[in-house]
């Protein structure tokens, strides 16, 4: 029961953030995407100009004003897609080590591609994670535990796999530091 409380709290501060970023806006909105149990109101223009999906979900709509999106089976949940939705606002958020494999997961669901818009969400992502994200062995294990809950995505992308890899490298990298400097450390002792 306290973590259904934790996460309808979490949902509601998420819409909650989303209408002070969107009612900033002169125009009305004219779509609600829903994300589970969030609802968000947006635009749709906002939207089809960053995400390929939604825009191909409008234009193939048999409704001739699609008005409710039903994206319950996004990756990251309503978190995810409101900084998804903030990116196609133009909304500044953090990609972090912890988010950044949800947002990848996302940005391929919703089709944010760079051949749809130039710096789209995905090529940020993919840049965070060679970037960041995956320089280091604590931030590979840390990217590999958000995959959790992105499977089999995570892995269709290859996140898991790079993960993996870095991990591997870099532990193994450790390892025969480590060794080395105890090799060097008693030549040390055996001269002295």
């Amino acid at each position: 029961m306290a973590v259904s409380i934790k996460n309808n709290n979490r949902i509601s501060l998420t819409m909650e953030r989303t209408g002070q970023w969107v009612f900033s806006q002169d125009i009305p909105t004219d779509v609600v995407v829903e994300v589970g149990e969030a609802s968000f109101n947006l635009h749709k223009f906002m939207l089809v100009a960053k995400s390929n999906y939604i825009r191909k979900l409008i234009l193939e709509s048999k409704e001739p004003d699609l008005a409710r999106i039903d994206l319950s089976d996004i990756p990251g949940g309503p978190e995810i897609f409101e900084k998804a939705a903030k990116f196609c606002y133009g909304v500044n958020f953090e990609i972090t080590v912890d988010n950044v494999a949800a947002l990848r997961c996302a940005a391929e669901y919703l089709q944010m591609a760079d051949k749809y818009s130039d710096g789209n969400l995905a090529g940020r992502t993919e840049e965070f994670l060679s970037q960041v994200a995956l320089t280091s062995l604590s931030g590979a294990v840390v990217v590999l535990k958000s995959c959790e809950d992105l499977l089999p995505m995570a892995e269709e992308l290859d996140i898991v796999k790079r993960c993996v890899d870095v991990a591997t490298s870099k532990a193994s990298y450790e390892v025969i530091f480590l060794v080395d400097r105890r090799q060097i450390g008693g030549l040390k002792s055996y001269r002295s």
